[in-house]
């Protein structure tokens, strides 16, 4: 069998692995010369991620972190993940998961720029996967993937010594808008991160930032892009066409990331494979299933991300009810409604409950409204 893959950012080459390991044929096309390039991703995932990608991954790791500081307007607390948090090189990783892709028989396109899906008819493939990003005009022209919510984003390094073995996400309407904000020590750099969801307001919301931790260095190193946050539910199917990556709103809800929900729609793709379903049926059913799996955390997400006073409340509670002791170090970083299922079943959580509604039932029951949604 044999399958074009349209794009080689990310989810096009994680899946140009893993069919290639199903020893189906790929051919790999991307417009510009180098991969990995322009460089928009933090690239923090969880040690479960590493694994689903690889090899690659495991040696462009550059830092390791036993949990993150969640930080809201005014309250802020320290949760430590099941495993370590690791922050890969991703311009790297994805020059790599090139290298190893062509090494193992992958045939590569580069600067090769397809217009049109009929440019590749003639090759007969038995699929077609677009991943030519959100603002790729492909998957837009056949009629499939993303639409929704976009945010704008910027990750800007400084040259700063840092030892802190975590890292601070925070939510507030000062250095940030309508998402969040992140502060990512590297041990001889720093990385200060946020999104906007007016384009306007992203530098000055990053100056913002910077004054928050009292940096007054200036950065040598400046990049982003565009952020999807919140899964709406897509077409990602059209006969042998199918779309992956941001392109099909493959991103986790809360943070944006893309490499864990791609990287597991690659590998439950390989598993059906193997298990002796067809190639169309295991991409459509691996994409799906994904899509479903981030959905879940989608509206309470968004509503976090919109009402950071949500935010302090639900920090304060959580200390308070003692439910932090029972999520603590039994969570994946990447898996955000394990937080939630975790959090439901802990032995604390009607403490949490009651507590919330006494001391806010209309925050409570926003919050509640938007994980209903999520659930049902």
């Amino acid at each position: 069998m044999r399958v074009a893959i349209i794009g080689a950012g990310f989810s096009g080459l994680i899946f140009s692995k893993y069919l290639l390991k199903s020893n189906i044929d790929v051919d790999l096309f991307e417009e510009h010369k180098f991969v990995g390039m322009p460089e928009h991703c933090t690239g923090i995932v969880s040690s479960l991620t590493e694994r689903l990608i690889g090899d690659e991954a495991e040696k462009n790791r550059l830092s390791q972190y036993n949990g993150l500081n969640i930080s809201g307007t005014k309250e802020k607390v320290y949760l430590s993940t099941r495993d370590p948090v690791i922050k890969l090189n991703r311009k790297k990783l994805e020059e790599d998961l090139l290298y190893s892709f062509i090494k193992n028989g992958g045939r590569d396109y580069l600067s090769t720029k397809v217009d049109e899906i009929s440019d590749l008819s003639r090759n007969r493939y038995d699929a077609i996967i677009i991943a030519d990003g959100v603002n790729g005009f492909l998957h837009k022209m056949v009629g499939l993937g993303f639409k929704g919510r976009i945010v704008y984003g910027i990750n800007q390094e400084f040259c700063i010594r840092s030892l802190e073995d975590h890292f601070t996400v925070k939510f507030d309407r000062v250095t940030s808008n309508n998402f969040f904000s992140w502060y990512v020590p590297l041990k001889d750099k720093v990385i200060l991160g946020t999104g906007v969801e007016n384009q306007r307001e992203l530098m000055s919301t990053q100056y913002r930032l910077k004054k928050l931790y009292n940096i007054d260095k200036k950065e040598y190193k400046t990049y982003g892009g565009l952020i999807i946050s919140g899964v709406n539910k897509s077409l990602i199917r059209k006969n042998n066409i199918f779309v992956i990556g941001d392109a099909a709103g493959m991103n986790k809800p809360l943070t944006g990331g893309g490499l864990y929900p791609n990287a597991l729609s690659a590998y439950l793709t390989y598993v059906l494979i193997k298990k002796g379903f067809n190639l169309l049926e295991s991409l459509e059913s691996s994409i799906k299933f994904t899509l479903a799996l981030l959905f879940k955390s989608n509206h309470l997400s968004i509503a976090l991300q919109r009402n950071p006073e949500i935010v302090d409340e639900l920090i304060d509670i959580i200390k308070k009810s003692g439910l932090i002791n029972d999520i603590n170090r039994n969570i994946d970083y990447d898996f955000h409604f394990d937080i939630i299922y975790k959090s439901i079943r802990s032995r604390n959580s009607h403490k949490f409950l009651y507590n919330f509604f006494k001391k806010d039932p209309i925050k409570f029951f926003k919050l509640s409204k938007s994980l209903i949604k999520d659930i049902t």
